[in-house]
């Protein structure tokens, strides 16, 4: 049985690249209403915890990533057993340099229990982590490395699971 109708995908142009460039994260007490139209919701339409308005430089701390280590992906899960399909999102962000004031900042990130991460690909295009679900800090490490060529730094992971696919946010706003 098909359950929706199907339009095929074209090849695309070889223009884009991997990796990300920031992400975009607001703690949410309550819930998060991101209601997606061809798979993309515009971040004026997303309401955490009942606002109106929402915009990433108002309403979102900005994390800047480290050029070339960060990455999202996002795993879907597909079950014929159990008659389920659910898609994991994460987030991975590293941070040269440990310091206290970001130990004590992933810390506070650690203990949110819902979060509304946006990240932004170095396409530049928005996706959102676990969408009107909410994400997690799932991980996270920090080290010293050993030689002096090594990273010393803070890596952490947001985690999403939603019954959609991550949501393309459309977004005015530049950074």
């Amino acid at each position: 049985m098909l359950c929706s109708t199907l339009s095929g995908i074209t090849l695309d142009c070889r223009d884009n690249v991997g990796g990300i460039e920031a992400v975009y994260i607001a703690a949410a007490s309550g819930s998060i209403v991101a209601t997606p139209t061809a798979g993309a919701v515009a971040i004026g339409s997303i309401s955490i915890d009942g606002g109106t308005g929402t915009t990433l430089d108002s309403d979102f701390q900005t994390y800047e990533c480290v050029k070339q280590t960060g990455a999202m992906n996002e795993t879907g899960t597909f079950s014929e057993e159990n008659g389920t399909v659910f898609y994991t999102n994460v987030a991975s962000v590293v941070f040269n340099k440990t310091t206290a004031a970001k130990l004590v900042e992933l810390n506070e990130l650690a203990k949110s229990n819902k979060l509304c991460v946006i990240v932004k690909d170095n396409n530049g295009l928005y996706w959102m982590v676990g969408n009107d679900r909410g994400a997690l800090v799932s991980n996270s490490t920090a080290g010293t490395g050993t030689a002096f060529g090594d990273r010393n730094g803070v890596t952490m992971e947001f985690t999403g699971i939603h019954e959609l696919p991550m949501i393309q946010v459309t977004v005015s706003y530049t950074n």
